[in-house]
């Protein structure tokens, strides 16, 4: 490892997204901190948008996959960073964000005993419209209710993926619900909002609520 943390995107004909994704990341990057870029064969401009950035964008691919969670999991045999993080083609961060969870994880003690590093973030509809926050600390009996943790904010462990494995590909909508289930996690929790979600995505839908039925019942 030679990366503190590793930022992992997935894209499908996202140009419509993308842009506003991976600017709120390069302007906080620093020599800590790569992008990964997995892309799953677009047909629109998304490819040439992201060719754009050369190489403030560490690691770029497009190749077929099948689905976001295969994307991921190929991303992560690639990855340097001791921490990994994940962010939808749509989201993006808020100013300041990789600083702050650089800082914690220079100075705060025993870090590397830590699981998953959570945060809240800004929820907002397909026209930017303001709609709240989420997030909430992780709790194991309160995670097996219901998915509350924001993990576009969350910070894994790369030590946790050589651990439980990766995000199982027979969940289409909601493998990182299973993932953050497979144990009981040690975690820390950030009261601040780290990136900005733009929500009416799949895992809202009544697909995904069944995805995340599926997952309790494992």
């Amino acid at each position: 490892m030679n990366k503190k943390i590793s930022i992992i995107v997935a894209t499908y004909n996202a140009d419509n997204t993308i842009k506003r994704c991976i600017d709120s990341i390069v302007c906080q990057k620093s020599n800590e901190i790569e992008l990964l870029v997995m892309d799953g064969r677009s047909q629109d401009q998304t490819m040439n948008i992201l060719e754009s950035y050369g190489n403030m964008i560490d690691i770029l691919k497009s190749e077929p996959d099948r689905g976001v969670y295969d994307a991921w999991n190929k991303a992560l045999q690639m990855a340097n960073g001791e921490w990994i993080m994940f962010l939808g083609a749509d989201d993006y961060f808020l100013p300041g964000a990789m600083t702050f969870y650089l800082d914690i994880l220079h100075k705060k003690e025993n870090i590397n005993s830590i699981d998953i590093i959570c945060a809240r973030c800004q929820l907002v509809d397909e026209n930017g419209k303001y709609l709240g926050t989420f997030g909430v600390p992780y709790r194991w009996e309160q995670l097996v209710r219901k998915m509350e943790i924001s993990h576009g904010s969350t910070l894994h462990n790369h030590k946790l993926f050589k651990e439980i494995g990766g995000f199982n590909l027979k969940f289409k909508i909601c493998a990182d619900y299973d993932f953050l289930l497979r144990k009981k996690m040690n975690s820390l929790f950030i009261n601040r909002e780290i990136f900005v979600m733009q929500i009416g995505g799949m895992s809202n839908s009544v697909k995904g609520l069944f995805d995340a039925y599926q997952v309790k019942q494992n």
